[in-house]
């Protein structure tokens, strides 16, 4: 491992290589990462994107985002997310800080322990020890992406070995991510994915938004005026938006229109 951290160092330039979109791909690129942080002895990795919120908690879909996992791409096993979603997720300690770590964040830091529950079901997977890296994204204001990295070494080894490799991983990673979002903008945009809103609401909130009047949108689409509203209510109970100007402005904001 050492000759390959000093090979690592020794070819920075792969952070200012400018690449093209066709050259790469979302599966290269995630192969790419995995391959790369395998021979740095993590057991596992995940990219990710996490909702700030936005989305009412107690409406459905945000229900089938913590029940599915729907938000995670990486090497973590489907059954592993899946559990971990359906029955760890909401007692895990970290949920209470990562929204809002601006630097990287390992899972021994947490006040408190990681709680019994959470560490006793990564413990069953091999995984001593967990990193989470924020990345910079333009709409952070409703979400962010973040690398989770799983490791085997247990928290106190795996501090002073992530501190020694974080000062050109994280900066690696980071390019890893930009990448990511140039060939696959869309693959990870949460709203997207969770499909939050049908088509046709969006639709709806689009022609609202050029300033359509319900009537015209309704001929429009071939819905009646009252299935105009309500596709405009929806959204707005979703978003906890106060009105359509505000429904219109967090849609555009979180790129649904």
């Amino acid at each position: 491992m050492e000759n390959f951290i000093s090979q690592l160092k020794k070819e920075p330039a792969f952070q200012e290589t400018s690449v093209l979109a066709f050259e790469c791909t979302w599966e290269k690129l995630l192969h790419e990462i995995d391959e790369l942080l395998t021979q740095l002895g993590f057991v596992y990795f995940t990219y990710s994107v996490l909702t700030r919120g936005v989305i009412n908690p107690s409406s459905e879909s945000q229900k089938q985002r913590w029940d599915g996992g729907s938000d995670i791409v990486g090497s973590l096993p489907d059954a592993v997310v899946k559990s971990y979603y359906k029955d760890i997720a909401q007692h895990d300690p970290l949920w209470n800080v990562l929204p809002s770590i601006t630097s990287p964040f390992l899972v021994s830091s947490l006040e408190g322990g990681q709680g019994t529950l959470s560490e006793n079901f990564w413990l069953k997977q091999g995984i001593s020890s967990r990193a989470y890296i924020p990345m910079k994204d333009q709409s952070s204001r409703y979400w962010f992406h973040y690398f989770s990295l799983f490791h085997k070494l247990p928290p106190q080894e795996f501090d002073v070995f992530f501190n020694r490799i974080s000062e050109w991983l994280v900066p690696m990673l980071s390019r890893y991510h930009e990448l990511l979002q140039v060939v696959c903008e869309q693959e990870q945009n949460p709203y997207l994915k969770s499909e939050v809103l049908s088509p046709t609401c969006r639709q709806v909130i689009l022609m609202t938004a050029q300033g359509m009047p319900v009537k015209r949108i309704a001929d429009k689409l071939a819905l009646t005026e009252e299935g105009v509203t309500y596709h405009i209510t929806r959204a707005k109970k979703i978003f906890g938006a106060k009105n359509k100007t505000h429904l219109v402005a967090m849609m555009y904001e979180v790129g649904l229109l």
